[in-house]
């Protein structure tokens, strides 16, 4: 399968995102973001099954993708690859932890699964051919804090996208660059999730402001947060121990619920369906995504 309609978009995307790029803000956090890559055992099935490029190809894409979604949260200061890359081949070749001290934190990604498959069935009665094709995407994002090498979070995302399309019986089969919208919208969806998993290990979503029944989020339309979305909203509390492995933790004590109704480039707004004291500074989680639109 060819790529080059996948690749030019991806370049004028960064292209176009260039100008609209912020100011270093100290508050902010650096982040490094090593080559993402695939596991070999997905690497060695995707050529034997011929569609090596085709991993490939995705594999540039969701590089590309993810460092514009973690710039775009807003969250994070990102550096640049190249020093990581360098710095977390030599860790890998020396066996010795990776040590990156000019940045906070450091985010990999490993694709564990990928599936490109077509489907036909045809239908007689009605002299066409109806095919479907299911773009399947799995990976692991691991963000870990470079003074202490403790993994602040590690996560399996997983993506499935589904398109279709009806053709006469003597129309003739597509291929290459006609389905390339399809692992776009696969790899988009897939960067969002671990940008929004990188963002909010860090910097838990918190509200920023009350009037009255409308409550102001730190999220902006990057965030991956949705109208219609439900949020709780939690305060903290008290210091707590595990007793068994000495780790600490804040107390979160539910106080609400947040119906997203506006989403912003600056930040959200959401109406309090439940409120037994929110406030400003209160941590603020999903607890009901909006469904996703089924594919045609």
């Amino acid at each position: 399968m060819k790529f080059g309609k996948l690749s030019v978009l991806v370049a004028a995307a960064a292209l176009l995102l260039a100008p609209f790029g912020f100011a270093q803000d100290a508050g902010k956090k650096k982040i490094a973001i090593t080559k993402i890559t695939a596991t070999d055992s997905v690497g060695k099935r995707m050529s034997k099954q011929g569609v090596g490029l085709s991993l490939e190809g995705v594999l540039e894409a969701l590089d590309a993708q993810v460092y514009d979604r973690v710039l775009n949260t807003k969250r994070f200061d990102v550096l640049e690859r190249s020093d990581a890359d360098a710095l977390a081949k030599e860790a890998g070749a020396t066996g010795e932890a990776f040590a990156f001290n000019k940045a906070d934190y450091i985010l990999t990604i490993k694709v564990d699964s990928f599936n490109d498959r077509m489907e036909e069935r045809k239908l007689a009665s009605l002299g066409k051919t109806v095919r479907a094709r299911t773009i399947e995407l799995s990976a692991v994002a691991k963000v870990v804090e470079v003074s202490t090498q403790r993994a602040v979070t590690s996560t399996n995302f997983k993506v499935s996208r589904r398109d279709s399309e009806n053709r006469s019986e003597n129309t003739t089969a597509r291929v290459g660059e006609a389905s390339d919208d399809l692992l776009i919208q696969a790899v988009g969806e897939m960067a969002q999730k671990i940008a929004g998993r990188a963002a909010d290990s860090v910097f838990p979503a918190r509200v920023l402001n009350k009037r009255e029944k409308v409550i102001t989020i730190n999220r902006n339309d990057q965030s991956g947060i949705k109208v219609g979305q439900v949020w709780e909203v939690f305060v903290l509390g008290d210091e707590l121990v595990d007793p068994d492995t000495g780790d600490k933790s804040r107390e979160e004590v539910l106080v609400g619920k947040v119906k997203i109704t506006r989403v912003t480039p600056q930040n959200s707004q959401g109406e309090a369906i439940e409120d037994t004291g929110i406030e400003r500074g209160s941590v603020i989680r999903l607890a009901q995504d909006v469904e996703a639109e089924e594919e045609a």
